[in-house]
């Protein structure tokens, strides 16, 4: 089976503690980590509605589009996404897929803004890969 993931709303809906975790599987100091997460929580937007400013709204997750720190934060993270794919690839719990007798193994793809998740077309599959 092939699942088509579309990442273009994945700014929006990035988890700050997946980031987090992200920061510190890449090797930063703490004290690094705790600047980056405090420019990406501390936050307010308020939106004009009917020529009204809003009250003020603070998000609980993702990152801001147009910040110069936003694509390097999503990459570093669609990186630990993968890791934590061929991870379950390699305990042996997804089944993977491969193009050729021989070939190596397919689990994923990442192509612009979509994900291409690959596996065994199975339930168990399905719930691993949820």
């Amino acid at each position: 089976m092939i699942l088509k993931i579309d990442l273009e709303k994945a700014y929006d809906m990035l988890r700050w503690d997946f980031l987090r975790d992200t920061l510190k599987e890449v090797g930063l100091p703490s004290s690094w980590i705790s600047c980056i997460m405090y420019c990406v929580e501390q936050n307010n937007m308020r939106v004009l509605w009917n020529g009204k400013l809003s009250q003020s709204i603070t998000p609980t997750r993702g990152v801001r589009q147009g910040d110069p720190l936003s694509p390097y934060l999503f990459v570093l993270c669609m990186e630990h996404l993968s890791h934590r794919i061929d991870a379950v690839l390699y305990s042996g719990q997804w089944k993977h897929i491969r193009l050729t007798k021989n070939g190596p193994p397919l689990t994923h793809l990442f192509f612009a803004d979509d994900l291409l998740l690959f596996a065994e077309a199975e339930t168990r599959q399905i719930r691993i890969i949820k």
